[in-house]
């Protein structure tokens, strides 16, 4: 049971988090996993006993018909740091672009590692460029976010700021998405102030919408359990076991979605061999060192360039 509550969530956090680019729309392949949820290091055994911060890495491949899901690029990147006994979150976005050093050899954007070398290609990347060891990684290329969200009977996300999507606008404050707004809002880049970077937020913010309301719907009827599976579902690969799993799961569950802080990497855009990139600016090399600390940035003690538009 808690081992399908811990993939039923971080599917949907997946979803949020990366499926919403590539061949969005497409139907699942036969066969393919919904979700992959490993550890970063197989010959390291996180502690699971809340004395110590996780770090997970969420990865969203967008890899077409044909190309498996862990040879895609990485198109959404995001670390996700818990610490279990401060009951607190930090969800920390990298934008795809990012032009950074390749655990695979060269400089290229950091979501063309995991086409190389897989999963660990990119989370050996992400280590080198951050400072941090990751303990975990999920792994997500299904397309369902849409019928997923109906299924669930939308998703309540707490807009900031009203913008233009492609199809609809979205207005400030407490919005009921169904499934077509909420991949909408996701995938939005254009009409937002800082493109990409506020497209990560976003992402973020359906995240932390998705774990409020888990949380709400069980602490109201533990029933509701079976719609989120339901939902959020499929098919799960995964090499922890069971006991590790449902400590995971526990410690995960601790965390107040009002304590999730969301920032994403801050940048400047630029264009090599004419691709247009983005350079991560060195001020992010003090944020991460205070996530690796503890799991957790305290809003307060982010730089005023991070703070999200407007």
């Amino acid at each position: 049971m808690i081992r399908k509550v811990l993939a039923s969530v971080l599917v949907l956090a997946s979803w949020v988090a990366g499926t919403i680019v590539g061949s969005i729309g497409a139907p699942a392949p036969a066969g393919a996993q919904a979700l992959t949820v490993g550890r970063a290091h197989a010959e390291y055994l996180p502690a699971l006993d809340g004395s110590q911060p996780i770090f997970i890495l969420i990865l969203g491949s967008d890899s077409r018909p044909g190309t498996p899901m862990d040879r895609g690029l990485a198109d959404s990147i995001h670390i996700l740091g818990i610490n279990p006994d401060a009951k607190r979150a930090t969800l920390y976005g990298i934008p795809r672009d990012s032009y950074v050093a390749l655990s695979t050899g060269g400089m290229d954007k950091i979501n063309a590692a995991m086409p190389q070398g897989g999963p660990p290609a990119e989370i050996a990347t992400v280590e080198a460029l951050t400072g941090i060891t990751f303990d975990y990684y999920a792994l997500t290329g299904f397309t369902g976010l849409i019928r997923a969200v109906d299924e669930l009977g939308g998703l309540t996300v707490d807009i900031p700021y009203t913008f233009a999507g492609a199809e609809r606008v979205f207005e400030q404050g407490r919005r009921k998405l169904d499934g077509p707004s909420a991949l909408g809002y996701a995938r939005t880049r254009h009409g937002l102030i800082r493109g990409d970077f506020d497209r990560s937020l976003n992402q973020g913010r359906l995240v932390i919408a998705a774990l409020k309301q888990f949380k709400g719907d069980f602490a109201k009827d533990p029933s509701a359990l079976y719609r989120w599976l339901g939902a959020g579902l499929r098919n799960v690969q995964t090499s922890l076991s069971i006991d590790e799993l449902t400590r995971l799961a526990f410690l995960a569950n601790l965390v107040n979605p009002k304590r999730v802080t969301n920032l994403v990497a801050y940048g400047g855009t630029a264009t090599v061999g004419g691709k247009s990139i983005v350079t991560l600016d060195p001020s992010n090399l003090a944020l991460w060192q205070d996530l690796l600390q503890d799991g957790y940035i305290l809003a307060k003690d982010i730089p005023a360039q991070f703070q999200p538009n407007p």
